[in-house]
């Protein structure tokens, strides 16, 4: 374990350093979300229910067959464009460290398969069990420190990815809806 968060401390050095990484930072309105989550969790067993990070990935993933460019790898010299969508999830190691394996052909997976994937994933991470193809294959990350409190996040890019999409802590916020102001979740 200890080789490992060396190899990715070094990859994630050598990233910082000579992947080019600009920072955007949006707000999204995240209340129609949470109110469908709401609705879809109610009959659920708490192993069954839906989180918001299942559709956060889900929105990552869609937003790419409108940015396709943000999904692929840099390999050698060149940018290689990926026709699937590989999505990496960056998960905490215990005793520290993130990894971000990947949930191969994340376009075709509904919410529900997400969250399957999602709960599969982190629980192999965890117990060392991850497949070479899901560590290598990744062409974008999403990560959220939102159980943390983070307000926004701006990582570093896992190589050899061109992409990586942050989320911040939902929080209720004052936002125009429907021509008023009223209290919304954003992150």
């Amino acid at each position: 374990m200890v080789e490992m968060r060396r190899a990715i401390a070094a990859a994630m050095t050598r990233a910082n350093r000579d992947i080019p990484h600009y920072y955007l930072s949006h707000e999204i309105d995240l209340q129609a979300a949470q109110d469908r989550l709401a609705t879809l969790n109610i009959e659920r067993t708490p192993d069954r229910r839906l989180l918001m990070g299942a559709l956060l990935i889900r929105a990552t993933v869609r937003a790419l067959a409108k940015v396709p460019e943000l999904n692929g790898r840099h390999e050698g010299d060149a940018y290689v464009p990926s026709g699937l969508i590989h999505c990496g999830l960056a998960v905490a190691i215990r005793g520290g460290g993130l990894i971000a394996p990947a949930i191969l052909d994340a376009a075709d997976k509904d919410p529900d398969t997400l969250m399957e994937a999602m709960r599969d994933i982190v629980a192999r991470t965890r117990a060392g069990r991850l497949r070479n193809s899901e560590l290598t294959r990744g062409t974008i990350t999403v990560s959220s420190l939102g159980e943390t409190g983070v307000d926004a996040l701006f990582g570093v890019i896992y190589p050899p990815q061109v992409a990586l999409v942050g989320f911040g802590a939902p929080r209720l916020k004052p936002m125009v809806h429907g021509g008023a102001v009223t209290p919304r979740l954003a992150p």
